[in-house]
């Protein structure tokens, strides 16, 4: 018995699609923005430890970015 292998076609014209982003809640944007700058408040005056508090910035600061992004038109990022 032959196995016969199925011939795969490729077509080279087409252009893949462009993921689209759903845009994030300004509930989202608005929690990172003030949750970035209470948390480095906090953190300055030294009611947090230092190790916390650059976390936390770093947590709040990906979530503005990540809100920006999804406002922004694909193109421009």
């Amino acid at each position: 018995m032959k196995k016969h292998k199925k011939k795969v076609r490729k077509i080279v014209d087409e252009k893949p699609k462009k993921r689209q982003i759903e845009a994030l809640p300004g509930t989202f944007m608005l929690t990172g923005m003030f949750g970035f700058v209470i948390t480095a408040i906090y953190t300055h005056s030294g009611r947090i430890p230092l190790d916390y508090g650059v976390a936390f910035c770093i947590v709040f600061l990906i979530m503005l970015l990540a809100s920006l992004r999804s406002i922004m038109p694909s193109g421009k990022i």
